[in-house]
């Protein structure tokens, strides 16, 4: 590497953070940077969430001190639990203090699912469906409807051994169940899904967004880097 292009600051949100930093510069154009900070949930629970959020609320000022050109909290699910609304007064209040942009998870979900239009969504979550609800449905905005979901039923603390294939057996699943998606979401970036976007998005001809390729996407994009990837989907390709 012969030089910094950008500082991707991101408060990863898990049992433990293993597959996302391969991922991440696995994506990226060289000279992208990934500064992070990890904040571990041992369960899901609105406590839990709470407490996390605050962490990820605080470690922002950290991200800024050390150079990051743009911030990203992680841990869609925490970034919800206290409302939609209050999350992006939040984000639009420490963009504004610390001159840098400042994003979430779940916010980047949102505007790769608007960028590659999707209207008809499908939802693919490592964990059993829960009551506090998920990161990928909650990404959907007004305009999308949801047709279908499907869960790998794992722990927390298994999400970085969920056996890459699995991504891909779920999605062909709903596809099949649900021919009318357009768009296919897998949330949380801790669990391998990344191998499933190209194979998913030339089978069916649809869109498939993930939360870790959303995130690197989100980070790329706000901090200037326009460049365009191959082999990580649509979303890379044309947006």
């Amino acid at each position: 590497m012969t030089h910094v292009r950008a500082r991707v600051g991101y408060s990863s949100v898990a049992f433990v953070t293993e597959l996302l930093p391969m991922y991440f510069y696995r994506m990226v154009p060289e000279g992208v940077l990934l500064s992070m900070l990890t904040l571990q949930i041992t369960d899901h629970t609105q406590d839990q969430l709470e407490s996390i959020h605050e962490q990820g609320m605080r470690a922002v000022d950290s991200f800024k001190t050390a150079g990051a050109d743009v911030i990203i909290m992680g841990g869609a699910p925490t970034n919800i639990a206290r409302g939609v609304d209050s999350l992006e007064r939040a984000l639009e209040e420490m963009t504004q203090k610390y001159g840098v942009p400042v994003s979430s998870s779940s916010m980047a979900q949102k505007r790769a699912l608007k960028a590659v239009g999707a209207r008809k969504v499908g939802t693919i979550n490592p964990a059993a469906p829960r009551k506090i609800g998920d990161s990928a449905s909650g990404s959907l905005v007004p305009g999308m409807e949801l047709l279908g979901r499907k869960h790998a039923h794992a722990r927390l603390q298994e999400y970085n051994r969920i056996p890459p294939e699995t991504a891909l057996r779920l999605g062909r699943e709903l596809m099949q169940e649900q021919p009318d998606i357009d768009t296919l979401i897998f949330g949380c970036p801790h669990w391998a899904t990344i191998e499933a976007i190209e194979p998913l998005e030339q089978e069916f001809g649809v869109s498939v967004v993930t939360a870790l390729q959303a995130i690197v996407w989100e980070g790329m994009r706000l901090a200037g880097v326009k460049d365009r990837v191959e082999g990580y989907g649509r979303l890379f390709r044309e947006h």
